[in-house]
């Protein structure tokens, strides 16, 4: 049987490939977007980002802390130990975030009454972190649903960095050249994912989840979530940077 995430990121091939190969992220790697465009992602990102945290204390809150002198061995503290580092590593992206503003002169913009209203991708996000945990469900799916937001974002921007000229010199290099694209793209984050993905095959192999039984299903239809929501977050642009605009159905033109 293959473990639960080979078999998630092979489910829906087409649909992974949709939600982190936008051309969003190709424009990001060569200096075209407008900046509209750069701060309207910046914003919602940062919203994401808020709610991660709340998501992370939630997941924190049904993890049984173990007592026993084996306690660093169980992957109940294991899971413990890596959502706590979610913590730690989304505040530094947070301050990512306002720092990369600041320094572009557009914080106050970013932060501004207007620009903190979460767009429909956002509060789909928002309303995905708060449901994984709802009516009954184990603690695997809400723990699903974080490894998939966190495999996307390093797909998408591996991608984003094979896109990238990488004979530019860093002073010659534009805020998501220098700073974002370099941060998801890393191997310390690659090694943080897989870390993730590993933790929920230990929990579906120690807690007996099922090929096909109801668990196993229920972490599907996150994943697939998950996947359709990347897709829906990046802002409309095509490769070149252009927007792309939406018709009344909500089907790009």
């Amino acid at each position: 049987m293959p473990s639960l995430t080979a078999y998630l990121v092979k489910m829906d091939e087409p649909g992974l490939q949709k939600a982190t190969t936008h051309p969003f992220l190709s424009a990001a790697a060569t200096s075209s977007l407008q900046p509209h465009k750069l701060k309207q992602w910046l914003a919602q990102d940062r919203l994401y980002a808020l709610s991660y945290t709340n998501f992370i204390g939630s997941l924190l809150s049904q993890v049984s802390i173990p007592t026993g002198p084996d306690r660093e061995t169980t992957i109940e503290w294991r899971i413990a130990d890596a959502l706590i580092d979610c913590l730690n590593n989304i505040r530094n992206e947070v301050k990512m975030f306002e720092e990369a503003a600041a320094a572009e002169g557009f914080l106050e913009e970013i932060c501004s009454a207007e620009a903190t209203v979460p767009a429909r991708a956002t509060r789909s996000y928002q309303d995905l972190f708060a449901g994984s945990l709802a009516q009954g469900r184990p603690l695997i799916v809400g723990l699903t649903v974080l490894w998939a937001t966190e495999e996307c974002y390093l797909r998408a921007w591996r991608h984003a960095w094979s896109k990238m000229d990488q004979s530019l010199r860093p002073k010659d290099r534009d805020v998501m050249q220098r700073v974002f694209v370099p941060n998801w793209s890393s191997p310390e984050f690659e090694a943080f994912v897989r870390r993730l993905g590993g933790l929920v095959n230990k929990m579906a192999i120690e807690w007996g989840v099922e090929e096909e039984g109801w668990v196993w299903k229920e972490c599907e239809a996150a994943f697939r979530q998950v996947l359709w929501v990347e897709a829906e977050f990046w802002p409309n642009v095509d490769e070149d940077g252009h927007e792309v605009k939406e018709d009344q159905s909500g089907q790009s033109e």
